[in-house]
């Protein structure tokens, strides 16, 4: 699967829009998503019990119970964050943030582990089932990932601008940017996507210290490590079982 690259002007124009969706209905996405996850999982373990291989099935029953537990934490780290968002408070968020990617990168790991199990034992029609169930997982997986991403720009962007700045900003945003398109979605509409920023940023022409910290907080919002991204990004891909 080869990784899309959007326009840098649609990407910023898509974070932008990001900023105004309300935290609530993201964090209700995050719960479906990592229950769909936790579904195909299941469907996932059935498969690895009709080995009748007691080996792999123990194998398979830890490296489980480590996801669950990383997962948990990693879902509370999340509401934290929603809370804080909600509350627009700037406090501690260094520390949650790395705590979050700490723990986001043992999920991540926990789910390549489990991956490569049945690779190395399925075969024909048992193989296929795992192979639907884990580009399942990766689709719930990466919707979780953006909304993280976004959670993350946000918190960015209150530490970079006060909160009646934030409201302002939000204001001019959902003005000006089609708010209900997706990446995908976003590809074909440039045009206008285009126009909409050239709106967004002549509206904030007039507030260039404001436009400045916005791009700044931009340039930055989804930092990773190369090793982390590469990570993501080969999984992602479906090449985990080739590590």
């Amino acid at each position: 699967m080869m990784e899309k690259q959007l326009n840098p002007v649609i990407k910023a124009v898509q974070s932008l829009r990001k900023i105004a969706v309300d935290i609530k209905t993201t964090n209700a996405e995050i719960q479906s998503n990592d229950q769909k996850i936790r579904s195909r999982i299941e469907e996932c373990g059935k498969l690895i019990a009709t080995t009748n291989d007691s080996l792999v099935i123990n194998l398979w029953i830890r490296q489980k119970s480590k996801l669950v537990e990383n997962a948990n934490t990693l879902l509370g780290i999340l509401g934290r964050i929603e809370e804080k968002l909600r509350k627009k408070d700037t406090t501690d968020l260094v520390r949650i943030w790395t705590s979050h990617e700490e723990y986001k990168g043992m999920v991540l790991d926990n789910l390549i582990e489990l991956e490569r199990l049945g690779n190395a034992i399925f075969i024909d029609e048992n193989l296929q089932k795992w192979e639907d169930n884990w580009k399942e997982i990766r689709s719930s997986l990466s919707e979780i990932i953006s909304i993280s991403d976004t959670y993350h720009l946000k918190l960015k962007m209150m530490e970079a601008l006060k909160p009646d700045e934030i409201d302002e900003l939000t204001m001019d945003i959902l003005k000006h940017i089609p708010w209900n398109y997706s990446d995908n979605e976003a590809y074909q509409y440039e045009h206008e996507y285009m126009v909409a920023y050239n709106e967004l940023k002549e509206s904030q022409s007039r507030k260039k210290n404001l436009w400045d910290k916005i791009l700044n907080a931009l340039a930055g919002g989804v930092e990773e490590t190369p090793a982390h991204r590469v990570q993501m990004r080969r999984w992602m891909d479906g090449e985990g079982d080739n590590q």
